[in-house]
């Protein structure tokens, strides 16, 4: 396993100055690996796309469909009663569906939210924000702190530390995992 220190970039601008000063700092262009991180949930991950099967942040969204499935096809039942007599049992029908289908919808909504990092794991990741990541393998001796020094002078975001396999880049990344606090 390889030592690697690891930034994303807002900006390519920045991405390129920060590439240039690693390459002053001497770093070889095999110690360095530039790519492009997609939004989190595009990195197909999983075997039906995304990148994983559920995410932290809707963990309970579930129960609140059904919940609001249960409260708006009453709802809607009530509404279809009120209705003329003429359309009787169509009119309840309908309405208890229509307010099934919106209940369950706004039920879901209602509790989905961001993830937090405590909750992050790969099953449930909280993934990190798009843009240009640079990896650094410092497996060099006394190349880690410099290594962190440039990427921060650069203006690196999300900026860590990671344990992988590095050949010609770091092969085993994967979006999922934070990075640790360097």
């Amino acid at each position: 396993m390889s030592r690697i220190i690891a930034a994303r970039f807002d900006a390519t601008v920045d991405a390129d100055a920060a590439l240039e000063a690693l390459h002053r700092e001497g770093f070889n262009d095999d110690e360095i690996d530039s790519f492009y991180v997609a939004p989190a949930g595009q990195n197909a991950m999983a075997p039906m796309g995304g990148d994983s099967q559920a995410s932290a942040g809707s963990r309970f969204a579930g129960f609140g469909a059904i919940a609001g499935a249960i409260l708006g096809g009453l709802l809607g039942m009530l509404a279809g009663l009120a209705v003329d007599s003429r359309y009787g049992a169509v009119a309840v029908l309908f309405a208890a569906g229509l307010g099934a289908y919106v209940g369950s919808f706004l039920g879901a909504m209602r509790n989905v939210r961001g993830g937090r990092k405590a909750e992050a794991s790969v099953e449930h990741p909280l993934e990190p924000k798009a843009g240009r990541l640079i990896a650094v393998n410092a497996d060099r001796p006394g190349m880690e702190p410099r290594a962190l020094k440039v990427l921060r002078e650069a203006g690196a975001r999300d900026l860590g530390r990671a344990d992988g396999t590095w050949r010609n880049g770091w092969k085993d990344f994967d979006p999922r995992v934070p990075l640790t606090t360097p």
